[in-house]
């Protein structure tokens, strides 16, 4: 099995972060960062048939990528998810934009 991963060890990406401390939910961007750890989980199980008592025993699919950013703590800083980093401050920001537009919630 050969694991791609959509980063490298080096890389410079752009996160996008949510605002928490504002009235209206707004996203940001923060870079660029440095990728310093790369954490790729993947399960593929068939399951153990007739056996549905534990969840452990179920049939799992996952595909997981997750980094840290060496400006952001490697080991107990930042855990970025795959979803909200990008290559460029450009794709950052269309995206942040998007979702500050997308996730309003009225008050």
């Amino acid at each position: 099995m050969i694991l791609e991963t959509k980063y490298n060890i080096g890389q410079k990406v752009w996160a996008v972060y949510a605002d928490k401390w504002s009235n209206r939910k707004s996203f940001h961007t923060e870079g660029p960062l440095t990728i310093g750890k790369v954490i790729k989980e993947v399960t593929d199980s068939p399951g153990i048939e007739g056996e549905d008592l534990f969840d452990n025993y179920k049939k799992q699919k996952k595909d997981e990528e997750k980094y840290m950013c060496i400006e952001t703590g490697i080991g107990t800083g930042t855990l970025h998810s795959v979803e909200k980093l990008f290559p460029s401050k450009e794709e950052a920001r269309e995206f942040a934009d998007h979702k500050t537009v997308t996730e309003q919630v009225e008050p």
